[in-house]
């Protein structure tokens, strides 16, 4: 029986320990298991965990439409879990030791984002009282990743952990930054900075 709520927390839990590979990997079990195949045949249409059951266990001779299911699947405990699980991919905020700072794209992975494509959040409320958004930019070839922050609350740093490779070098609104690893560290009120990585 799948239970993706569960899987999403783990996959949440993986995220936050800095093991992106494992939350990504977590992430697309799940919303493949919203769509399951066998034999090539569909066995649910868009739903997860009971639903699975019946066709399989129809031999196929029933299988449930769109809106359909069993149980008390689709479920509002998964879709809150995948939610938040997206919300903290694309950004979460951290205020320990009285140092606020907001995390950008700390699951984002290489293969989210295309040649000529980009990630963008828009006006997300935060814990800090005031609206927060950016856009993400990669040139591949280039190797070099680009954040335009769009709004922030005042006096919030921010930590963009880069996934695309080793941090070479940083910097924000035309400063160049030391570089600390991969968790490229940048004050609060910049509104752009880059990333170049190997």
């Amino acid at each position: 029986m799948v239970r993706s709520y569960l899987t999403m927390q783990l996959a949440h839990a993986y995220l936050l320990a800095g093991d992106p590979a494992r939350m990504d990997a977590l992430l697309g079990w799940t919303v493949a298991a919203g769509f399951p195949t066998v034999a090539g045949r569909a066995v649910a249409l868009g739903a997860w965990n009971e639903q699975h059951a019946f066709p399989v266990a129809s031999d196929f001779g029933e299988v449930p439409y769109s809106r359909w299911y069993m149980s008390d699947i689709p479920h509002g405990w998964a879709a809150a879990e995948y939610l938040l699980l997206l919300r903290d991919i694309l950004f979460f905020e951290a205020d320990e030791d009285l140092d606020p700072h907001l995390y950008i794209a700390p699951g984002v992975r290489p293969h989210w984002v295309p040649v000529g494509e980009g990630i963008a959040v828009d006006a997300a409320p935060t814990l800090f009282g005031a609206p927060f958004g950016y856009r993400l930019a990669h040139d591949p070839a280039g190797r070099t990743v680009t954040v335009d922050v769009t709004q922030a609350p005042e006096g919030v740093r921010f930590v963009y952990p880069c996934r695309f490779g080793e941090v070479r070098s940083v910097a924000a609104d035309g400063q160049e930054l030391a570089v600390t690893g991969q968790d490229v560290r940048v004050p609060a009120g910049a509104r752009r900075f880059s990333v170049t990585y190997a």
